[in-house]
């Protein structure tokens, strides 16, 4: 077995020595690639636990696609609704669900293995943690029915990576990505991923309001702010706190149905507009952009940053709030599926909050700081000031 010494170097990077890092990694590559390695560690019990974690690992990301297909059968099928607040037999849940008992066992059975199910008694299913916060949490469901489009667009992976979205699933259920006049959007063209988003934003908003200060405002405008599920939770906990939202025609149309359904219609003003081109409320002093600049390439966030420092007077505070690129597992994971996601959708990118923040500062904005939440997975904060 070669030393990290001896580890050789490809002739393009031969003009620069490879630093200790490099050569280290590489050697440990060849090591950890060798099956005699391999097969020492799993004589030696110390290594072994290590090895099969390892392994296990992999395993989890060669059979993903199992575990993402388990999880749909279950929402379409209605299986984590139905054992909500209950404990079936195979038999009785597989009657339910109009399923062959037997592979109604394999499906719960799975579903076990995955953690998502507990076979409480013999013969007596529940839902187990993760079955629990799908059955209880109706963004979570819905993100999972969602992914149905992205896996036919990941059919032929490589194309994506080669060849870009092209004409995909994801890019028309996005409509105001595909470019054109989004203003004129038609109501039944926002319709849905409207609703996914008001669905989806219960799990953005217990991760962000305890970690930012909304009550220190005296207006907040939510620029881009969907159905206004986002206000209403604000709303709920700063009584004082006067609600604007921007957004295209057809979905401020439904927020306005939606605040006030929820009783906001005397704190909540709606304003019409593309969030690129026209301005914000003048007499905001705060500004959010939840889940915004990560659906949009660069070239476009700097029109809509540049647009809202136009618009904001001086001492407003703009926030960004998104799942960002880091160092921690959550946000690497968020990095990991939003990259691929987005690609797939044909616009936009997970960006780092460090990316953020220099976007922020190219358009005007000073003293831009991140603010950590609970849940990296779910979002970061960058906040700055006009």
């Amino acid at each position: 077995m070669a030393t990290p010494s001896e580890i050789r170097i490809e002739p393009a990077h031969a003009a620069v020595a490879p630093s200790l890092a490099v050569r280290f990694r590489l050697w440990r590559n060849r090591l950890v690639g060798s099956t005699d390695f391999r097969r020492l560690i799993a004589r030696v019990p110390v290594l072994r636990a290590l090895g099969n974690r390892k392994a296990n690992a992999l395993f989890r990301l060669t059979g993903g696609f199992i575990s993402s297909q388990l999880l749909l059968a279950g929402v379409r099928l209605g299986l984590y609704e139905l054992l909500r607040d209950k404990v079936l037999s195979a038999g009785e849940i597989a009657h339910r669900l109009n399923v062959p008992p037997s592979r109604m066992r394999t499906l719960l059975k799975a579903n076990a293995d995955l953690g998502l199910l507990i076979e409480i008694e013999p013969d007596l299913w529940a839902l187990d943690d993760a079955g629990t916060v799908i059955a209880s949490d109706p963004g979570v469901a819905a993100m999972i029915r969602h992914h149905d489009m992205l896996y036919r667009d990941l059919l032929e992976p490589e194309q994506l990576f080669r060849e870009g979205a092209g004409n995909t699933e994801l890019g028309r259920y996005w409509a105001y990505a595909r470019g054109g006049d989004p203003g004129a959007l038609p109501p039944a063209a926002v319709a849905d991923y409207s609703t996914l988003m008001r669905h989806s934003q219960s799990m953005m908003t217990d991760c962000l309001l305890p970690a930012y200060d909304f009550g220190r405002y005296s207006m907040l405008v939510d620029v881009g702010g969907g159905d206004g599920a986002f206000l209403t939770a604000v709303g709920r906990r700063h009584r004082n706190l006067k609600l604007g939202l921007l957004d295209l025609p057809a979905v401020a149309e439904r927020a306005r149905i939606h605040l006030a359904a929820e009783g906001f219609a005397a704190r909540s003003q709606i304003f019409c507009g593309d969030f690129c081109r026209d301005p914000a409320p003048a007499d905001a002093d705060c500004v959010t952009l939840i889940r915004i600049l990560c659906d949009h390439d660069d070239d476009r966030v700097r029109v809509l940053l540049a647009n809202l420092y136009r618009s904001l007077r001086p001492g407003a505070r703009i926030l960004v709030a998104e799942a960002m690129s880091g160092p921690s597992a959550g946000a690497r994971l968020a990095s990991a599926y939003f990259s691929v996601y987005f690609l797939a959708m044909g616009s936009g990118r997970c960006r780092s909050a460090d990316e953020i923040s220099d976007l922020l500062t190219e358009a005007g904005f000073q003293a831009a700081k991140t603010v950590s939440t609970s849940n990296p997975l779910i979002a970061t904060i960058v906040c700055a000031q006009r």
